[in-house]
């Protein structure tokens, strides 16, 4: 092919791009976070997509869809684009799509939008993750002073180092031992199996507060009550 020839289709290439209306080369966005956390019976972070290129002043809906099921399966919202055909769009109440109240790594969902302005195709997004804010520890085995799976997740401990702090009482914040149990992924999900209490406490109730950092920071901690008992056979 000559120098002439190959210039040609070159300028040919981008007569065609130029040509194709804007949104169908440049509709994009996605997740803001790669995470968003539900806590149960309380309600959900809102699930937020930062979309760009649509159609200006055209309609949108933006689907959640579990995978595997169909569209929107997780939840969905519609709104306008804006005049530069941005927009950001906030799916509420969006939580694991197996159901769990349970802590959890976090669970995919896939996001796509459809640009009405544009034929209305779903275009696709992407996906994110969703996760409990939740505490979960093992009661077994019975033993108090045995080893048991402690497990927690949620934005809060995302990244962070994650302890636990045993206080007798529910008033207490005097710290009677601390646990370390790891570091948070991106659903702030943390596991390991350490003994919640020592041989020498004494019986009576004790409660168990989880948060992110070496110290005890009652107002952002998950908290589980516990009760030291005679066993009498």
């Amino acid at each position: 092919m000559s120098r002439r020839i190959a210039a040609l289709a070159a300028a040919s290439g981008v007569a065609v791009l130029i040509a194709l209306p804007s949104s169908a080369l440049a509709l994009s966005g996605g997740a803001t976070r790669r995470c968003y956390s539900h806590l149960p019976t309380k309600g959900s972070e809102p699930l937020t997509v930062q979309l760009s290129g649509g159609t200006p002043g055209a309609d949108y809906i933006v689907s959640a869809t579990v995978p595997g099921k169909g569209l929107g399966s997780a939840g969905s919202v519609d709104g306008t684009f804006d005049a530069a055909g941005n927009a950001l769009a906030q799916i509420p109440d969006v939580f694991p799509p197996n159901g769990t109240i349970d802590p959890t790594r976090g669970q995919k969902v896939d996001l796509s939008v459809a640009d009405y302005g544009a034929g209305g195709t779903d275009v696709p997004l992407g996906d994110t993750l969703i996760t409990n804010i939740a505490l979960d520890v093992a009661n077994k085995p019975t033993a108090p002073t045995a080893r048991r799976a402690i497990t927690v997740s949620g934005s809060p401990f995302a990244g962070k180092r994650v302890y636990g702090f045993v206080v007798k009482g529910s008033k207490s914040s005097r710290v009677v031992r601390r646990i370390p149990l790891g570091s948070g992924n991106v659903c702030g999900y943390a596991s390991a199996k350490q003994a919640v209490v020592a041989p020498h406490y004494a019986l009576g109730t004790y409660r168990l507060y989880v948060n992110a950092g070496k110290k005890l920071n009652k107002s952002r901690a998950l908290a589980y009550q516990f009760s030291i008992t005679r066993h009498y056979l």
